[in-house]
This record gives structure tokens, C-alpha cells and sequence, in this order.
């Protein structure tokens, strides 16, 4: 059944009257004004073109122009009408271009605005400059074999010069091309990697710079750590959730989940990723090289169960932290522990989710298969805490009756980007609401509805500030939340045509996870009237949650100017919230 939804006056009524479940006179959940005042994503309602903001040259045939506009006035273009305004009058035109100049001119009621693109000659396309220095490598830390070469690089203004320094050396970096004076320039250097004892961290590389009469210097985020000849680098998973791939190549099959704290040997360092002991590749900005030695193997000493009233845990105490392939069915968990050993029973007497578990031990390695009992398995999750392997289980979480059907489940909300990272451009450009904007207040308006439904909320970025993936996931798996979604929208490359692309497509990873896409995405449909792209296979870190169902939620097009309205919109967030709440009860029913 569809929501019922009482649009006279403010209140609406978003609660469906799913069997089992009967509404109280509590159901009718703080209003429009409630749900809604904190939002600041207004579009700019005068006009101006935002792309391209000043004249400038090109050589594509086309161009997409952007701007905003006076919704109440007529909006033409070189006389001609503009289809395809948004409500709060944005708008898109994809134009094509003769050689050279090509005059725009916007008409909105007594405004008039006019742009120019120059195609193929005449005006250059327009270079920034630059006084400071950015993309330093290494990004993230990198280990190297002794007597290897690196090679340091960073982005600079053209005509300065520069100097690494790491382990006590320091290398005059060379810039790669000739341009004008300032303009961003790659600069590079070859370092030697230093002799070493096991793994050793040489630190940061300082890259200091001599331009326009100052010198500044400047810290890689990442660290170079050296690896002695013939010794065994260690590596321990830095992320909550880090992929492993088939082969050296994020386009490759992914293999598994490695979860933060694993540890493995490397048997082969490539250019970006480590090839594993366990037989993957995981991305070098994944993992961080261990000093000082340490342990990988896992020999198994001891197993205890526990259970509460969410989950139960498996508790394996031993010496290593291993990293693991996992997945469920409707009939077993499957877990096949690298490099451990030891596990020689597990009791599954006490548990109401598993009926036995079968341990089978070969060429080093250990899987378990817990066959199911019929009871309902939510999630899992393997973790390391104090040195033990722990394996949680889920139970499926139940609605609740009267008013507030979500009492007592955890949702985790992730506000996609923030801070310096501002996500996508839409029709403003940077003089209106961007994705961080948007995906943060609705976000907001998302936790106010699932609050008043019962829920409690698990904000990812409570704020506009840019977090870690970390940061996003590691609160909504200490806290076993029940759902994760992480909120995004989405936009086209600025040569191609924006007014075609439109509709919300959701992405899920793990199986536990397609079915909660699907839901979601069939309840933003209805509520906003946005066309389905669909719920999609992909792997990005957010929807590697297997805890529980996870997905990313593309809400609409930026660059599609009615699109973009809406999601602005108060209206149109609250339609939003609407939706998500709606569709989390249908899912639990």
C-alpha cells in the first residue's frame, strides 16, 4: 500500500497503514515548518549565466549554458523561448557552436545578460595561476624496497623552484614542461630508496618552494617507509571497509571486504597496491606498513559465544588479526580466515540463529560455515578487538506499534561531501547551493522524519566539514546500526548536454543490501515524482557495510535544471525525508 500522504494545509502524513500496524493520534509528526527550517538551499531567483561565467574560447561544437533566472518573468535566448526551466527558475541550453564568436543573449523580463565563446580562435582558454603548491607525493604512505627508486611529483607554479627533502636528503625537483610564469606545472625528482632493517618509516617528504621572492614549504599527507632486502613488509588495514581486487587494478574482480586492524604479508609491492599474502591486491592509501615487526599468522586458542538482545558474537582469541573472505545465504555464513589455524570446534548450542557451525582447516587457512537455523540473520560483521577475531550476527530489527513504528532501530545517515569538498556544481555553479549543501540539508530533514518516527540517528558529518571514510562508517558499525545510507547527488560532465540526464538511481554492494535499494528507490519515486534509474551493482566504500543494508542514494541531477530546483526546494526535501521514512517502514514490514 502507498503512503497516505495529507497534503491540505502544512501537515503530511507519511506513515502507511502496513498490515500489523495502526497509527495513533501521535502519527501526525511534526510539520512542514518543523521538518523543514533549517533549510538554506535557496536558488539565486535573478539573472545571471554561471557557465560560462565571462566570455571565453573553446574548441567544442557544443556547450551546455547555465544560469538562473526570475521564475515569474519570461526567460528567451537570442529571442527564442527557454524550455525546461526549473521551478525557482534555473536553467540549461546546450547550444551549438560555429567558428568563432558566438553571442549569447539572455532576455528575463527588464534583465539581460550576454556571453561570448569564442570556438577556434581568438580568445585561450582561460589558466588560473597559482602561488602555492599542491598534489604531493606521497599521497597516502608507500613502502619500497631498498635501493628502488621513487619518484616524487607535485603541482606548482610554473618558474618557481623547488627541492624535496626525505631522510635527510634533499633532491632540486624539475619542472616537466615550459609554461607561462604561474600557470600549474608537474614538477618531479628521483629518490633512491635507503638501505634499511626490516621496515623502516623515512617520513614525510618536505617540499619547499622559492617563488615571486618568498619561500614556502609544504608536508606530504603520506609517509616513505623502506624495506630491507629480503625482509617481509607487513601491512594492517587502515580503513573501516578497504576492497581487495583479483589483480593490480580497481577495475579488477574485487575479492573481499578487508575490514580495519587486518594484518597480511605483502609478497609483492606494485606501483599503487600491495599484493597480499591471502592472494588480493589492496590499494596502497589502504593499508599502513608496519615497524618494528609484528605477526600475521593466527593460531587460535580459544573460542566463546555471547548474545544480547541485538546480536550474538563469536569470540576467537589468538595471535593475529587475520584478513577473511565472507558471505551469506539463506542457508550458512561463510568465513574462510587467512592464515589461521587452531579452531578446532565452535559450540553453537546457545545460539538462536545458526544450529552448528562446520570448521574445516587446509593449507594453513580456516573456514567456518555456520549453517542457519531458519531465524532471520540481519548482518554480520568480522572485527578484531584486543587482539581477538570476532565475528557478530545480527538479528532482523522489528517495527514497533502506535506512532513511532522505528523505535528502537539505529539508522546511520551519511551527508555526502562537506567542507573543502563541495561534491558536484549544479545549475548556480559556486553561486548557489552545491552538493554539500544539499545532500547536508537534506540529511538534516531525513533525521527530523526518522526521528519522529522512533529512530534514532547516526549522523556521519553533523556538520559542514569534511570527514574521512572512516569518520563515515567506523560510528555505524560501533554502534551495529540497522541501516546505513549515505546521500549524494548526482551531475554530468559540463561538455555534454545536462538537460537529458534526470532520475534517482540507488547503488548497494552486499546481497543483504539490493533488496533495501530497491525499496528505497520504488519510495523516492513516489514521493517525488523523479523517473527510476534504477538500483545498481558498485562497490563504493559506503555500501561496503555487512552489518546491515546499505546503500548510496543518488537523489536527482544537479545539472538538470528542474532537478535541481526540486532538491533546493523545501518542498522538495521534505518530499525527500518523506520518502526515506516511508520507505525504511516498508522495508521492516
Amino acid at each position: 500500500m502507498k503512503p497516505i500522504l495529507k497534503k491540505a494545509g502544512c501537515m503530511v502524513l507519511a506513515l502507511a497503514l502496513f498490515s500489523g500496524l495502526t497509527l495513533g493520534a501521535g502519527a501526525e509528526y511534526n510539520d512542514f515548518e518543523a521538518i523543514t527550517s533549517h533549510v538554506s538551499t535557496a536558488v539565486p531567483q535573478q539573472l545571471q549565466i554561471t557557465r560560462p561565467a565571462k566570455d571565453i574560447g573553446t574548441s567544442a561544437e557544443n556547450y551546455y549554458l547555465t544560469g538562473n533566472s526570475d521564475p515569474q518573468q519570461p526567460l528567451t535566448l537570442n529571442g527564442e523561448e527557454v524550455e525546461g526551466r526549473g521551478k525557482s527558475g534555473s536553467f540549461g541550453a546546450y547550444v551549438p557552436l560555429a567558428m568563432g564568436e558566438n553571442v549569447f543573449t539572455f532576455q528575463n523580463g527588464a534583465q539581460s545578460a550576454t556571453v561570448t565563446i569564442n570556438r577556434g580562435s581568438g580568445l585561450q582558454e582561460e589558466v588560473s595561476l597559482i602561488e602555492t603548491i599542491t598534489y604531493m607525493t606521497p599521497l597516502y604512505d608507500v613502502a619500497l624496497t631498498s635501493g628502488s627508486t621513487a619518484t616524487l611529483r607535485c603541482t606548482a607554479p610554473a618558474g618557481a623552484a623547488v627541492t624535496a627533502s626525505v631522510g635527510g636528503k634533499t633532491i632540486k625537483m624539475k619542472q616537466k614542461a615550459q609554461a607561462r610564469e604561474g600557470v600549474p606545472a608537474s614538477f618531479t625528482a628521483e629518490y633512491k630508496i635507503p638501505s634499511a632493517s626490516g621496515t623502516e618509516e623515512l617520513g614525510q617528504v618536505t617540499y619547499t618552494m622559492e617563488f615571486g621572492g618568498n619561500t614556502t614549504s609544504y608536508q606530504s599527507e603520506g609517509s616513505l617507509f623502506a624495506v630491507g632486502k629480503g625482509d617481509t613488509l607487513l601491512v594492517e588495514v587502515k580503513d573501516t571497509s578497504a576492497s581487495v581486487f583479483a589483480e593490480e587494478s580497481k577495475t579488477s574482480n574485487f575479492v573481499t571486504t578487508a575490514k580495519k586492524g587486518g594484518v597480511d604479508y605483502v609478497s609483492e609491492i606494485g606501483d599503487t597496491m600491495y599484493k597480499l599474502g591471502m592472494g588480493g591486491w589492496i590499494p596502497m592509501e589502504s593499508a599502513r606498513p608496519l615497524t618494528g615487526g609484528g605477526e600475521y599468522r593466527n593460531r587460535v586458542s580459544d573460542v566463546s559465544f555471547s548474545q544480547d538482545a541485538g546480536s550474538e558474537r563469536f569470540v576467537l582469541s589468538g595471535t593475529g588479526a587475520p584478513l577473511f573472505t565472507a558471505y551469506q545465504t539463506g542457508e550458512k555464513l561463510y568465513v574462510k580466515l587467512f592464515h589461521t589455524t587452531g579452531v578446532e570446534n565452535i559450540d553453537a548450542s546457545g545460539s538462536e540463529l545458526f544450529s552448528k557451525v562446520k570448521v574445516t582447516e587446509q593449507n594453513g587457512n580456516t573456514t567456518l560455515e555456520f549453517l542457519r537455523s531458519g531465524a532471520p540473520l540481519w548482518g554480520y560483521l568480522v572485527s578484531y578487538e584486543d587482539g581477538d577475531t570476532v565475528i557478530t550476527c545480527k538479528y532482523r530489527p522489528a517495527l514497533s506499534g502506535g506512532s513511532q513504528p522505528l523505535s528502537g532501530i539505529t539508522v546511520a545517515l551519511d551527508a555526502g561531501h562537506g567542507g573543502t569538498d563541495s561534491g558536484a556544481f549544479g545549475i548556480s555553479a559556486d553561486q548557489g547551493p552545491v552538493e554539500k549543501d544539499i545532500t547536508y540539508d537534506t540529511a538534516l530533514a531525513v533525521q527530523k522524519r526518522l526521528e519522529s518516527l522512533g529512530a534514532r540517528v547516526l549522523m556521519m558529518r553533523p556538520e559542514d566539514r569534511k570527514e574521512s571514510f572512516n569518520d563515515r562508517m567506523q560510528p555505524a558499525q560501533d554502534a551495529l546500526a540497522d541501516f546505513y545510507l549515505s546521500l549524494h547527488c548526482n551531475s554530468i560532465a559540463t561538455n555534454l548536454n545536462g538537460l537529458k540526464p534526470n532520475g534517482v538511481e540507488i547503488y548497494y554492494y552486499e546481497d543483504i543490501s539490493k533488496a533495501f535499494a530497491s525499496t528505497i528507490l520504488n519510495s523516492v519515486v513516489e514521493n517525488t515524482g523523479r523517473a527510476s534509474r534504477g538500483a545498481k551493482y558498485s562497490n563504493f566504500k559506503v555500501t561496503l557495510q555487512t552489518l546491515a543494508p546499505s546503500v548510496l542514494v543518488e537523489m536527482g541531477f544537479l545539472t538538470n535544471p528542474a532537478e535541481y530546483d526540486d532538491l533546493c526546494s523545501r518542498r522538495g526535501i521534505f518530499n525527500m525525508a518523506n520518502a526515506i521514512g516511508d520507505g525504511l517502514i516498508r522495508y521492516l514490514s
